[in-house]
């Protein structure tokens, strides 16, 4: 992508500020489309990365891990977000680089026609360029002060490198780091699906945002600053034309120039403190486990307490029922043997079942609402005396 070639005393500012834009361009959209292409070493690393999110996913299932659907869903939407962040340019396109990089422009010119600011209407970098001549032009001028010959050309000379260092410094900063956020998306969209590196995608987002808000505020300030230089310059170079004496100019417009200088810059601090401080984390929508996850029953978790007191997994819940079902079996075989030596010893081929009972009770006698129950049967005198007869 061939980008406008700067010279110098030619639009210096307005041929500085395309090309920067144009760089930025070039880099966040050649720069992902290597890094997408099928033989990148990154396309090789999303790959290996992607199996062996796939592989834990099953290692999971195997040892009965409790999964929600909302866990099973989140997975899902991580590799959904993976893929299309990594492999589709033209949803990349819409949803990133489309908004990072004409998303601010437009709104600041909604935002600049409505509070009447100076180029709104698409024409700020040429502005910013009449601005820049009209300062040239007044240090061919000067303030006018008599018997000096050079002493307002410090001033008005550091006045122009002011204000070309707060329009192309924070501008260039802004731009050119968007556009390598935006190219080095495949290679962030990996750390999405790992919970140690998920930190360093939130990263990657929040810078994102960071020079979508601080884009956007600049051309605000630029607008502001606009609105006060022009009048000024048109006004000075007047004055100097009719021949007449500006000697607070040189002061003036070096401390606007530095003023507005430093508000880009701090403009740039705040959007990034703005987006790094807040409190929006990633995993609230995509959470690892949720408290809806699908656990066993309350009877089997009570049997089964770890040492930690965490809820044990599904695998140590079956092995816990399975040996309880095993130990239930041995007491049944072994009071059917103690019957069985119980017969042949009697003689009788109706073997008691005293054992049987005995543990039978011994089964019902913690039951609930057995403390208070009258254990044997209720016989009234008349039926007492129907007996006997």
């Amino acid at each position: 992508m061939a980008c406008p070639v700067v010279h110098t005393g030619e639009d210096f500012l307005a041929n500085a500020l395309a090309h920067i834009d144009c760089q930025a361009q070039a880099i966040g959209s050649y720069g992902y489309g290597a890094l997408a292409s099928p033989g990148s070493p990154v396309t090789i690393a999303l790959t290996s990365l992607l199996t062996i999110f796939i592989a834990l996913f099953g290692i999971r299932l195997l040892l009965g891990y409790p999964m929600a659907t909302r866990d099973v869903v989140g997975d899902v939407l991580k590799v959904g977000i993976m893929l299309t962040l990594a492999t589709s340019w033209p949803a990349w396109r819409v949803v990133g680089y489309d908004l990072v990089i004409h998303g601010p422009n437009q709104i600041a010119q909604v935002i600049g026609g409505g509070a009447g600011l100076p180029g709104s209407a698409g024409d700020l970098a040429a502005r910013l360029q009449n601005v820049d001549r009209g300062l040239a032009a007044f240090n061919t001028f000067g303030s006018g002060r008599l018997g000096v010959a050079q002493g307002d050309w410090f001033q008005l000379g550091f006045a122009r490198s002011a204000y070309l260092v707060g329009t192309l410094g924070p501008l260039a900063l802004v731009r050119l780091t968007a556009g390598f956020l935006l190219a080095v998306a495949p290679l962030m969209a990996g750390l999405l699906l790992f919970g140690i590196t998920r930190g360093i995608f939130e990263g990657w987002a929040r810078a994102l945002v960071t020079t979508f808000l601080a884009s956007m505020l600049l051309s605000v300030i630029y607008g502001v600053e606009l609105a006060l230089l022009e009048p000024w310059l048109q006004d000075a170079l007047q004055r100097r034309a009719a021949d007449v004496q500006t000697l607070d100019a040189p002061v003036e417009i070096l401390v606007a120039a530095l003023s507005f200088a430093v508000v880009s810059l701090a403009g740039v601090f705040l959007m990034a403190r703005l987006a790094f401080h807040s409190r929006f984390h990633l995993p609230a929508f995509l959470p690892e486990a949720g408290p809806r996850s699908e656990a066993p029953p309350i009877s089997q978790r009570a049997a089964v307490v770890t040492a930690s007191g965490e809820e044990p997994s599904r695998a140590v819940i079956v092995a816990q029922s399975v040996t309880d079902n095993l130990r239930r079996e041995e007491r049944i075989a072994d009071i059917a043997r103690t019957e069985g030596r119980w017969s042949e010893r009697s003689g009788s081929s109706a073997a008691p079942s005293t054992l049987a009972a005995q543990a039978g009770q011994a089964s019902g006698e913690n039951a609930l609402g057995n403390t208070w129950r009258r254990p044997s049967r209720r016989h009234s005198g008349a039926a007492r005396r129907r007996d006997q007869n």
